[in-house]
């Protein structure tokens, strides 16, 4: 049940899962980290004045002032060295929060952040990340698979890159114009929403605001994450041009809600990923469009691009025989460049998940079908099955996969051999399964009308399949039409009506492509006849 949803705009939402956030991750987030006990991240102010306590005889007005002070006293060397025993760069380790946040699948972040939990908490997931820190990296687009995190005011580890004084905070349009650029464009075209951040970075604001007077009233609503804030933060916000999202903080800590405010938009995002999706195959579509209570028969495949051909015309065929349905992204056409998040649903509602390892999208693929492995089950609460096929692991998913792997092929499409050993581990799918038998008249009870009409036509197929029966996989082709496999299976046609046949089918199409209501007596009409014809058939 959703908790914190209720204070985010509708329009926010959407924004979300049309893959248009652009989330903004500032010092408060670092809050969160683990660390030894007596130890404690510090915010913006609680920074300044810790370098403020290291001057003599010297009283700071603001953060950058401390630390411009401190590194016009003793360098920018020790200015790092000091920077890194107060964000405890060695022992801070990610928490709750940042798991929570890094299992939303974006493909943009930015942070102004010095420390690296992200990029840490990222590498637990598993998910790739690439940092970027100087402008020469914008170019690059080798890292689709993953995650960019723009690190606005570079990091610990590139001290020149570091914007943390008067000098670095003055010269930043001057000395990065093309990050300036490039974070304009995103305020631009994505809706900013600012996460343990508080708006004092003059650099971000200046960009905000030569994008906020080129584009007045057109410009983008940005909104800031917030927990318990008073009444004066969000005038302050406002001020800027940003609403304040305020969650109630009650008697949990701040971390806990923040991760449980991730956790909520993670599910909201892969739950409705799909309903703003393109599917383009006839059979993943109604299999998608039956409630996530419903029995799965998805099986989600991740091949190389060049090889999904063979997989169509040997491989899927033999998948469908079975009475599973197969399913890969490119039949799926998600908005923006939600990606990640479109994988990331399918396997949700898959209960098999089988990788080719052969290129750096299906290396992503795995490291995503294990990151579910490693929560013990999908979000239907059913145990997912990842089959690997190929010689190569890579070194960084070996360890995951010896303790996650279901099965490792070295061959399927060359061989009978591989395609029969693939259908006899998807089989075990089957068998494992709820009784599909009961699916529809279950629907039905729940009324689930719509639902129910999807999956009895299904059911029908499959019973058909197995009547007719295909021992040698090798011979398999295109899978039969549902009118193909009466004609094969009652070739006199006894105890069916065509016609009636037909209204069923119209009845289904109509509630899987244009979502048309469907009255409870259709329902009952259709499963009754599906089971009565099941039973006359065997």
């Amino acid at each position: 049940m959703s908790k914190y949803l209720q204070y985010f705009p509708k329009p926010l939402l959407d924004d979300l899962v049309n893959g248009r956030w652009l989330p903004v991750v500032g010092a408060g987030m670092s809050l969160n980290a683990r660390l030894p006990t007596g130890k404690s991240m510090p915010l913006w102010g609680d920074l300044g004045r810790a370098f403020e306590g290291d001057l003599t005889d010297f009283s700071a007005t603001g953060p950058v002032d401390a630390l411009s002070a401190y590194e016009h006293e003793y360098g920018r060397a020790r200015l790092i060295d000091r920077l890194s025993e107060i964000l405890h760069l060695r022992d801070a380790q990610p928490g709750d929060a940042h798991r929570a946040f890094c299992s939303i699948k974006f493909d943009l972040v930015c942070t102004t952040n010095f420390d690296f939990l992200l990029e840490k908490q990222y590498d637990l997931v598993p998910r790739f990340v690439n940092p970027i820190v100087d402008e020469e990296q914008l170019s690059l687009n080798g890292i689709r698979d993953g995650t960019i995190l723009l690190k606005l005011h570079g990091d610990l580890r590139h001290p020149s890159r570091l914007v943390v004084t008067e000098a670095d905070y003055d010269g930043f349009l001057a000395k990065y114009p093309l990050i300036a650029t490039y974070l304009a464009n995103l305020l631009i075209t994505k809706t900013a929403v600012l996460i343990g951040y508080s708006l004092d970075d003059p650099d971000f604001r200046q960009v905000w605001q030569v994008v906020t007077q080129r584009l007045g009233k057109t410009r983008r609503q940005a909104y800031a994450i917030a927990v318990g804030a008073q009444p004066a933060d969000a005038a302050r916000f406002a001020r800027r041009g940003v609403t304040l999202i305020n969650l109630p903080k009650g008697t949990k800590k701040y971390g806990e809600i923040l991760s449980a405010t991730f956790d909520e938009l993670a599910a909201y995002w892969r739950e409705n990923v799909l309903e703003v999706s393109t599917v383009t195959e006839e059979a993943p579509l109604r299999e998608l469009k039956l409630p996530k209570s419903a029995s799965s028969r998805l099986v989600f495949f991740a091949v190389p691009l060049h090889r999904l051909p063979i997989y169509r015309t040997r491989v899927f065929p033999a998948i469908t025989a079975l009475g599973l349905v197969p399913v890969t992204a490119d039949d799926v056409i998600s908005p923006g460049d939600s990606v990640s998040a479109k994988i990331d649903a399918l396997m949700d509602r898959a209960v098999s998940v089988v990788v080719e390892i052969g290129s750096t999208w299906t290396s992503a693929e795995l490291r995503l079908a294990l990151g579910r492995a490693q929560e013990g089950s999908s979000g239907n609460d059913r145990p997912l099955q990842v089959v690997v096929i190929g010689e190569s692991v890579p070194t960084s998913l070996a360890t995951t996969l010896d303790r996650h792997l279901v099965a490792r092929l070295e061959t399927v499409t060359e061989s009978d051999e591989g395609l029969q050993r693939l259908v006899e581990i998807l089989s075990y799918v089957v068998h494992t399964q709820q009784e599909f038998g009961d699916e529809s008249q279950r629907l039905l009870a729940a009324g689930e009308n719509r639902a129910a009409v999807i999956s009895a036509p299904s059911l029908l197929e499959n019973t058909l399949r197995k009547q007719l029966g295909k021992a040698d996989w090798s011979d398999v082709r295109r899978p039969m039409s549902l009118q193909q496999l009466i004609d094969a299976v009652v070739p006199d046609r006894r105890g069916t009506n065509p016609g009636r046949i037909n209204d069923w089918i119209r009845i289904r199409n109509k509630a899987v492509h244009e979502n048309a209501p469907v009255t409870r007596s259709q329902a009952r009409q259709i499963v009754d006849g599906v089971i009565s014809l099941i039973e006359g058939i065997a």
